[in-house]
């Protein structure tokens, strides 16, 4: 297209001594390009800059993007031809005040409401299956493919009965309950999304049994790892049938017909309503080569909106991170030499000193953006990365690249020195639950500094990519200042921060994480604030605070902590409340908890525990029982105790010996507890008795006589000590003392609302939860160090 653009003598003139252009949807092609006159295609101005470019740059060249929608056909490619040289850069730049968009979609127009209330377009494109874009976005909001159950039910996902590949992996089947399966039209187009571990599997159907409830899944089929592949009692949904489109904000796009029809949300009016389906994967492309990259080209000030997923023809058995696998003749799936990363918007490949700030990468169906082999000192600053289908930044290869036995990367190819900093990085994994804020492989020196991530069905931040400790070109990277927070939204066994391998001269420092809770449809490993996996070896980790995980702070596996070096962390801090003197711990129901490592004196052979409770609301679910203050996993193993509720009944637990048969417990009567209003609790036991109170008088008693036995876990407060049963509500004041208290030493507790005992009891354990205002100072003070720096606070945040 661009050989085919003849420019006149005095344009050419013009062109070859430009120190900037300017392009414009109003514009002209036939027009020199300036401020008075621009281009109106970016394909156009690509060429002009080209020419000045080849005529030798004498300054900086700058593009300037006016206000509007610049519709992409194809992706932009760029080329060493277009970037700048050492001493002069070319940047692609909005003009002041304006927000061009690059946008890889078509608007879709001509529609009509039905009798029901529907909106409609005919789409002829999509006839045949010629197109067929995955996404819908009205007034650039995403909407909701036609989802069952839909997304916000009370119950949004269904549970699958059972599950058969074949040996030879030639048929794949999934039941549900019959009741749930119709026969549904246009089978092919349906896809069935079903949660994993750490990842997802999404395949289309091949055929259904509306009698049997058995749905078989379209060929070719991939192995899968055990954590993530379905099986029985896996939580699913189903997407994409006309059958499905039942509520405001869905939409379907029948193929045969070619007629897409939207449920319009309450409020939307047809003729205030701008809709655009994506018909590109890839916006921008910058691509080098080894001895001859793409330097010194910035974009700055740009809107990239409207990506389509390529998604798979075998579906998307997902891997981690954004990777899947795909099936191979011989493989059994999960080989690395057959895994692939989905595809991004904007990739970058031997690319130099180049950057992109101050930018949008919003409304994109696969990956936001993906630095690749060759990339050195690139900088992504100061750009808001949201609504995202998969991950949001990637930087590095996948281990195919990797040749195993030097464990190197070719001469050239290894990323080196690039920024990720000050970026606003939310809402991604829309479509891949198992996708990543930023991800991050094999590279050198790379700096993901002061971003703000938030709002992810996965881990935030992921660096490394082998599964061992053996010695790569990966280390030095730097991970410091970020804030993390929000994340496992959807799936489990990772962290704010996850790792993997050995990365010699690494740094984790001054990081806020925190809201690593779990899900109600979690299946799997623990979530932490850092999750140190397979292999990790060599951080420094300094100066880092945590608090608020489902899991402990920071967790190994198949690594150890004496392989890193360790300063100045603050870990499994508790985000307090009020309490009934100070501060107060909250429990959320959701796996927040204090954990106090395990000493001789917290488990004495008789003892009394009390602590202050606040009730906001009762819990709910098949087991309403909530762990307050507890010791040696649960109530059925040996040595355990605890204090704890059943919604307005107080009670305890002591086991001596092991097993169900030596477990005890007391409990009051129901409505001993009432909804907001602080309570005593307190629980005894002296060698004889269990015996529990409220307010300061005796409601149970349960005759034991045995002597206990310690056990040797943590102290868990505001969860069971094995993971479960989080607290739901305020605890303040906690206390242990090393023998049994009689009635008038409860009593006096209670009456003393929280102060410090008298010194003839035998206090051993006192959690108090500090000061409201230093605990609230500390977090304020983490917070306004972590994450975005001020003047992209200012520009991102409202």
């Amino acid at each position: 297209m661009l050989s085919r653009i003849l420019l006149s003598p005095v344009l050419l003139a013009v062109a070859l001594h430009a120190a900037e252009f300017h392009v414009s949807p109003a514009g002209n092609d036939g027009a020199p390009g300036s401020r008075e006159r621009p281009f109106a295609t970016l394909q156009r101005t690509q060429q002009a800059v080209r020419l000045a470019i080849k005529a030798g740059l004498r300054e900086d060249l700058t593009i300037h993007l006016a206000d509007g929608v610049y519709e992409l056909t194809q992706p932009l490619h760029f080329g060493p031809e277009d970037g700048g040289t050492l001493d002069h850069a070319v940047t692609y730049a909005a003009l002041p005040g304006a927000k061009p968009v690059l946008s890889g979609g078509r608007r879709i127009e001509g529609w009509k409401q039905t009798k029901e209330g529907l909106w409609q377009a005919t789409v002829p494109m999509a006839r045949a299956s010629a197109w067929a874009p995955r996404q819908l976005f009205v007034n650039d909001r995403r909407a909701q493919r036609a989802r069952w159950p839909n997304v916000d039910a009370e119950s949004s996902y269904c549970q699958i009965r059972e599950v058969s590949l074949t040996p030879d992996r030639s048929v794949y089947t999934i039941t549900m309950d019959a009741a749930d399966v119709a026969a549904w039209e246009r089978v092919e187009d349906i896809e069935v999304v079903v949660l994993g571990s750490w990842e997802i599997t999404r395949k289309k159907l091949a055929a259904v049994d509306a009698s049997t409830g058995v749905l078989t899944l379209a060929p070719p089929h991939a192995g899968s790892h055990a954590s993530i592949r379905p099986h029985r009692k896996s939580l699913a949904f189903l997407e994409n049938a006309r059958a499905f489109l039942d509520q405001p904000g869905e939409w379907y796009l029948d193929r045969d017909e070619g007629v897409l029809t939207y449920w319009p949300r309450p409020g939307e009016k047809l003729a205030k309503c701008s809709f655009v389906m994506p018909r590109l994967t890839q916006l921008v492309k910058v691509r080098g080569a080894t001895l001859d990259p793409v330097r010194n080209l910035h974009f700055r000030g740009l809107q990239f909106r409207h990506a389509d997923w390529a998604f798979p023809d075998c579906g998307f058995n997902g891997v981690q991170a954004s990777f899947y696998t795909y099936p191979e003749e011989g493989k059994t799936g999960w080989d690395w030499e057959l895994w692939k990363c989905t595809e991004a918007a904007l990739v970058w490949e031997f690319a130099e000193d180049c950057s992109l700030r101050d930018s949008v990468l919003a409304g994109l169906g696969g990956v936001g953006m993906r630095l690749r082999r060759g990339c050195r000192r690139n900088v992504v600053e100061g750009n808001l990365v949201q609504e995202i289908g998969a991950s949001g930044i990637m930087v590095g290869e996948n281990l195919v690249r990797f040749p195993w036995g030097e464990r190197r990367l070719p001469p050239g190819e290894l990323p080196i020195g690039n920024r990720i900093a000050n970026n606003l990085i939310r809402r991604c994994g829309l479509d891949d639950y198992g996708a990543v804020g930023v991800w991050v492989s094999f590279t050198n020196g790379t700096e993901i500094v002061h971003n703000l991530i938030h709002d992810l069905p996965y881990s935030g931040i992921s660096v490394g990519w082998l599964w061992t400790s053996s010695p790569t070109e990966n280390r030095n990277n730097l991970i410091a200042a970020n804030h993390v927070h929000t994340v496992l939204q959807k799936l489990c066994d990772g962290g704010c921060l996850y790792t993997l391998g050995r990365q010699p001269g690494t740094v984790i420092r001054d990081n806020l994480f925190h809201g690593a809770r779990r899900s109600g449809v979690a299946r799997g490993a623990a979530n932490n604030g850092i999750f140190f996996d397979q292999g990790s070896r060599g951080f420094r980790v300094e100066n880092n605070l945590i608090y608020d995980t489902s899991g402990t702070p920071v967790r190994f596996n198949q690594c150890k902590g004496k392989w890193h070096t360790w300063k100045g962390n603050q870990f499994g801090l508790t985000k307090t409340v009020p309490g009934v003197i100070g501060a107060g711990f909250h429990g959320d129901g959701a796996g927040t908890c204090t954990e106090v490592p395990h000493a001789g004196k917290l488990d004495p052979q008789e003892l009394t525990a009390e602590a202050w409770v606040y009730l906001e609301r009762w819990a709910t679910g098949k087991d309403t029982r909530r762990w307050i203050i507890n010791k040696n996993d649960d109530e059925w193993a040996k040595g355990h105790w605890a204090l704890v509720t059943d919604r307005s009944k107080a009670g305890a637990f002591l086991n001596i010996g092991g097993g169900q048969k030596n477990s005890f417990a007391a409990w009051s009567a129901e409505g001993a507890l009432t909804l907001k209003t602080w309570h005593h609790l307190a629980f005894t036991y002296d060698s004889k008795d269990l015996c529990v109170y409220v307010d300061g008088k005796e409601v149970a008693r349960t005759p034991v006589n045995r002597i206990r036995r310690p056990g040797r876990t943590a102290i868990a407060i505001g969860r069971r000590q094995d993971g479960h049963n989080s607290f739901l509500g305020t605890i303040d004041e906690v206390r242990l003392y090393s023998r049994a208290l009689v009635l008038p030493e409860v009593t006096a507790r209670c009456l003393a609302r929280g102060a410090a005992p008298p010194q003839e009891l035998p206090l051993v354990g006192h959690w108090g939860f500090g000061g409201l205002d230093a605990v609230q100072k500390m977090l304020a003070a983490a917070e306004a160090a972590a994450g975005l720096e001020p003047a992209y606070r200012e520009r991102l945040l409202p």
